[in-house]
């Protein structure tokens, strides 16, 4: 007589299967083990190389904060100094003239603080001088001269 099988009954192969010892389950454990602590490791180093990323990229937009702020230092005439000029209700020829007043009194900050004299002992001797100077460096490195001109001409 044939012995019928169905989902529902096991066959006798497979109750002899069912009945074979199961390998220890420690051992699937510790294999299974290892490798988390390998993904644990990996995850610390990667997250380690991703916080140092970040820490060079800050220190890189902190340097470029810096060169934004110098080049902010080259600007003569603020926004907000060209905006007072602008609502002090001064005609055309009056505007332009404060305008370029105040221009040349931060420029003459920034020359007193470089010929390291009080901005009331400067003259224009000491004014051509520092002009002089510019220049020289703007031909030998066109970052370290205070005037920048966008045409090479001047």
């Amino acid at each position: 007589m044939q012995h019928i099988t169905s989902a529902c009954k096991p066959s006798h192969a497979s109750c002899a299967a069912a009945a074979a010892p199961l390998p220890p389950r420690p051992l699937l454990r510790r294999a299974a083990a290892v490798p988390c602590r390998r993904v644990a490791a990996r995850d610390a180093a990667s997250r380690l190389a991703v916080r140092r990323r970040c820490q060079e990229e800050d220190k890189q937009q902190q340097q470029e904060a810096a060169t934004d702020d110098e080049q902010q230092k080259r600007t003569f005439l603020s926004l907000e100094e060209a905006g007072l000029v602008e609502m002090s209700g001064l005609g055309t020829h009056e505007r332009f003239l404060c305008r370029l007043t105040i221009s040349s009194l931060n420029l003459l900050r920034v020359i007193s603080e470089q010929e390291g004299v009080p901005i009331e002992e400067l003259n224009a001797g000491r004014v051509c001088d520092w002009f002089l100077k510019d220049k020289l460096k703007r031909e030998q490195n066109v970052g370290t001269a205070v005037l920048q001109w966008d045409d090479p001409g001047f």
